[in-house]
This record gives structure tokens, sequence and C-alpha cells, in this order.
């Protein structure tokens, strides 16, 4: 069975967690359901995973800390740095802003 893709801008170290977390900005994203199976695919890394839970929020309502776990900062990284690396995944003309809604999906490796 084919599952609708998940890109990741990089293979995080959080893709090698039983459970982990991502952020997708509302900017043409594609929107994924709890309980939908998806192909989490990377540069080097493809796997399967369930979509346990999803929320929205804005992206400056989010914790430092998740941005932190979510973006894998480097001791010292600034919220807009963070801001920089969350949007390599969207066109330079659209980068994450403190108002833009997203979406916060927990995922679980099947």
């Amino acid at each position: 069975m084919r599952f609708r893709k998940m890109d990741f801008s990089q293979d995080w170290k959080k893709l090698d967690d039983r459970v982990f977390a991502t952020i997708r900005i509302h900017k043409g994203d594609l929107r994924y359901s709890p309980d939908e199976n998806v192909e989490v695919v990377g540069p080097r890394k493809k796997l399967a995973a369930n979509v346990l839970l999803s929320w929205n929020c804005k992206l400056k309502d989010i914790p430092l800390s998740f941005l932190e776990y979510d973006l894998e900062a480097k001791p010292g990284e600034t919220r807009q740095k963070l801001y920089s690396k969350l949007g390599k995944r969207y066109p330079m003309y659209d980068q994450p802003e403190d108002n833009d809604t997203v979406t916060i999906y927990l995922l679980e490796r099947l």
C-alpha cells in the first residue's frame, strides 16, 4: 500500500526515534489526519509512520524549547535563527513569521 509523503528537508536525528514530532506551516503544505499512515522522506531516510495527533497554533505560541527540539538547535540559537531553519522547506519569499498558523504532528514509526 502506498502512503502520502511527508517530506523533510534533512535527515533529522528525531527520525530515528519511535515517536517524534514535526512542525508544518500552513503555506501550501499537505494536511494529514490523525490515524493516517504516511511515508516520511528525507534526503537519505525513508520510513513509514502513523500520525498520532495533530494540533494547530500560531508559530509565536510554540515554546522555544519545543522549537529547539524540533529543529535540533545548537546552544544559543535564537527563535529567529530557528525560524530560518524551519524556512528551508519554503520558498525564500514565503519565510515563517510569528503570526503564521502551524500544525504540529506527533508521529510513530511503523
